[in-house]
C-alpha cells in the first residue's frame, strides 16, 4: 500500500526556497518575476521566499533589471559570501585541496605530490595540512566552512565515510569522515572521483542539468561516473563505476588489481607512458613528479611530435571502442571523458568519436554528444557541488 507523504506550510515554504535557490543556481541572477514565472509560482509568494532568503543572508539584491515590461525591479543573485566550501581531489599520485566561495569562486588553491604505493597515514598527513591551511584562509576572509567534500580515487562507502578500498593504492577502510570531521570542526563528505565529476558534468558541464550523463575519469586510475533519468548510480555498496578493472584485451599485463588485461592497462596513465617509452619517447626524469610529464607530452605532441601522436591515437581507439560498451549499457546523452590524462586525450577526440561510434548502434550514437574535458578540475568542482547541494537543500531559514 502507497502511503501518501503529508507536507505542512513549513515543509512547502522550505521546498519552495529550495525550488528558488536552484533556479538561481542553474541561471545567475533573476528577477522575481523571472523566478516566478519559471517555477510556476506567485510574485507574491516568490517575495515573500526572497524576502527570507535575504534576512539569512543567503542572496542579495543586485542591479536593476533592464528590458523587462512594468516597473524596473531588482535583481535577486546569490550571495558569494555567504559561507565557503572545501573539495580535495585525493589521486593516486598527487592531491589538490581547493577553498572557494558559495559562488564557487575559487579563492585558494595547492597541489602536492604524494609518493605511489605509501601507506595511507603518509598521504592522509599531507592533505590534512592542506585542508587546514585552506580553512585558515576562510576563517581570515570571514566565511563560515559548510564542509569539505573529499574525492578519492576507489571504492567509496559513503555511508561510513570511507574509502573501503583502492585497487592501485591499496589502501583498505581509511575512515575520512569520521576522523577529519572531529578534527576540523566541519561536515565532510567523502566520494568516488568518477561520481564527483559526474556531479560536476550533471550540473556544469556541456549540457548543464543532463538527466543521462556517462563521465569517465582517466588518469592513474579509470572509472566511471553515471547518471540516468537524473540519479547518479551508485550500486549496492556504492561501488558502481569501477569499469577501469573490465576485461579489456589478452595483453598478459598485470594489473594493479592483481588481473590481468584490464581496460586500464591499456589507455591509464601508467599504460600510456609504457607505451611512450616502447615508441622511442625519451621523457625527461625530472618530469615525472606530480604528473608533470602529461603537460610535457602535450607539449611536445603540439608541436607535431609523430611518435608521441601516434601513441596517443592508439590509445584514442582503444578509449572509444571501451566506452561504446558503455554507451550501450546505459544510453547517454552526453559522454564525457575527463581527469588527468583529459587534457593529453583531448589532442585526439576526433579519434576517440570515430572509433565510439564505429561500434555503437546508429540510432543511440545520433544523439550521442561526446565531450573530452582538457581541464583538470573536474573533480574539485563536482566536490564543490556535493557541498553545494547539501547546502541548498536545507537553507538555514528563519522558523
Amino acid at each position: 500500500m502507497l502511503v501518501q507523504q503529508k507536507y505542512d506550510r513549513g515543509d512547502i515554504r522550505r521546498l519552495n526556497a529550495v525550488s528558488v535557490l536552484n533556479q538561481l543556481r542553474s541561471n545567475g541572477a533573476q528577477s522575481r518575476a523571472k523566478i516566478a514565472s519559471a517555477l510556476g509560482l506567485t510574485r507574491a509568494t516568490v517575495s515573500n521566499i526572497v524576502a527570507e532568503l535575504i534576512a539569512a543572508s543567503i542572496v542579495h539584491e543586485t542591479e536593476y533589471v533592464t528590458g523587462e515590461a512594468g516597473r524596473p525591479g531588482l535583481l535577486v543573485r546569490l550571495n558569494a559570501n555567504y559561507g565557503c566550501m572545501l573539495a580535495v581531489d585525493l589521486d593516486l599520485d598527487r592531491t589538490t585541496v581547493v577553498l572557494a566561495n558559495v559562488g564557487q569562486e575559487i579563492l585558494w588553491r595547492e597541489s602536492r605530490p604524494l609518493s605511489v604505493g605509501a601507506p595511507a597515514q603518509e598521504g592522509l598527513r599531507v592533505v590534512s595540512e592542506l585542508i587546514e591551511r585552506a580553512l585558515e584562509v576562510g576563517q581570515a576572509k570571514h566565511l563560515n566552512c559548510f564542509g569539505i567534500c573529499v574525492a578519492c580515487a576507489g571504492m567509496v562507502d559513503r555511508l561510513l565515510g570511507q574509502l573501503a578500498y583502492g585497487p592501485t593504492s591499496h589502501w583498505e577502510h581509511v575512515s575520512l569522515r569520521d576522523e577529519w570531521e572531529s578534527r576540523f570542526g566541519v561536515p565532510v563528505y567523502v566520494e568516488n572521483e568518477a561520481h564527483a565529476g559526474a556531479t560536476w558534468g550533471h550540473h556544469y558541464g556541456p549540457r548543464p542539468g543532463v538527466q543521462d550523463l556517462v563521465y569517465l575519469s582517466l588518469g592513474v586510475g579509470l572509472a566511471a561516473g553515471v547518471f540516468v533519468d537524473g540519479v547518479l548510480l551508485r550500486g549496492q555498496q556504492g561501488f558502481a563505476g569501477q569499469v577501469g578493472h573490465t576485461f579489456f584485451a589478452d595483453n598478459y599485463v598485470r594489473c594493479s588489481c592483481g588481473k590481468h588485461g584490464c581496460w586500464v592497462t591499456e589507455i591509464g596513465a601508467i599504460a600510456v607512458r609504457r607505451k611512450l617509452v616502447e615508441a622511442g619517447v625519451a621523457i625527461p626524469e625530472d618530469a615525472g613528479a606530480n604528473g608533470d610529464w602529461v603537460e610535457w607530452v602535450y607539449e611536445r605532441a603540439n608541436k607535431g611530435d609523430a611518435a608521441i601522436m601516434n601513441v596517443l591515437q592508439s590509445v584514442g581507439v582503444q578509449l572509444g571502442s571501451g566506452a561504446a560498451r558503455l554507451v550501450q549499457t546505459f544510453n547517454p546523452s552526453v559522454l564525457i571523458v575527463g581527469g588527468r590524462l583529459g587534457k593529453l586525450m583531448s589532442l585526439v577526440e576526433p579519434t576517440i568519436q570515430e572509433a565510439l561510434f564505429e561500434q555503437t548502434l546508429p540510432i543511440m550514437a545520433k544523439s550521442l554528444q561526446v565531450v573530452v574535458s582538457d581541464s583538470s578540475d573536474n573533480h574539485l568542482m563536482g566536490g564543490l557541488a556535493t557541498v553545494f547541494d547539501v547546502l541548498m537543500r536545507n537553507p538555514k531559514l528563519r522558523d
